[in-house]
């Protein structure tokens, strides 16, 4: 009789048991409860819901370290740096919506911080922000007039992008070395769309 290794698990046992076939290895009986632990133990991993944080624990968000913004569920390093750039530059948020505008937070990440953030307002009161959502990157001078910046400041923004699109708001602040209140009230009304190419610009006599 042809040893097939698709006979089904009785038939293999009879034949084992009547000398036709080699007894069964015990490395294969070994292997798979090897592997059925491992599967078992991956979907429960997988299963295992992220810990979530002590309902007593608070982040001051306009005083946050880089080290408290990480024990965050979802905070990924760039997030936390970007935040503490912005801190370093006096720049504070006002409410959740701002931060996690900015953030481009996911709802269920969002729900997830809201009971856990505080905002104190650190010197005077947060000025108003512009109502209208710009792309630095790209916008024309017209379209960047709701910022009612000072004409010096649009020139500059102008120079800089032409040179290289802006990352994000720290990274407009430094560039443009901009007041704290200024980028305050930009949170979560401007955006950094990818630079598009447009017609190089003859330079300034």
């Amino acid at each position: 009789m042809p040893r097939s290794h698709w006979l089904d698990p009785l038939a293999r046992r009879v034949l084992q048991a009547t000398g036709q076939l080699p007894p069964a290895l015990s490395s294969e009986s070994s292997s798979e409860s090897s592997s059925e632990s491992s599967s078992e133990t991956s979907n429960s991993s997988l299963q295992s819901p992220e810990p979530a944080l002590p309902t007593n624990w608070f982040l001051d968000v306009n005083r946050g370290s880089r080290e408290q913004w990480r024990e965050l569920p979802g905070c990924t390093d760039d997030m936390a740096d970007l935040l503490v750039r912005l801190q370093r530059g006096g720049v504070q948020f006002a409410a959740a919506d701002d931060l996690f505008r900015l953030l481009d937070l996911p709802t269920d990440l969002s729900q997830l911080w809201a009971p856990h953030l505080l905002f104190h307002w650190y010197g005077d009161a947060p000025l108003q922000p512009v109502d209208t959502c710009i792309d630095l990157n790209n916008a024309s001078s017209a379209e960047l007039t709701p910022l009612a910046w000072p004409e010096q400041r649009i020139d500059g923004l102008l120079r800089e992008r032409r040179l290289c699109g802006f990352r994000d708001l720290a990274d407009l602040q430094e560039r443009l070395c901009l007041p704290a209140s200024t980028v305050e009230a930009l949170i979560g009304r401007v955006s950094f769309g990818q630079r598009r190419a447009g017609p190089s610009l003859p330079p300034r006599g």
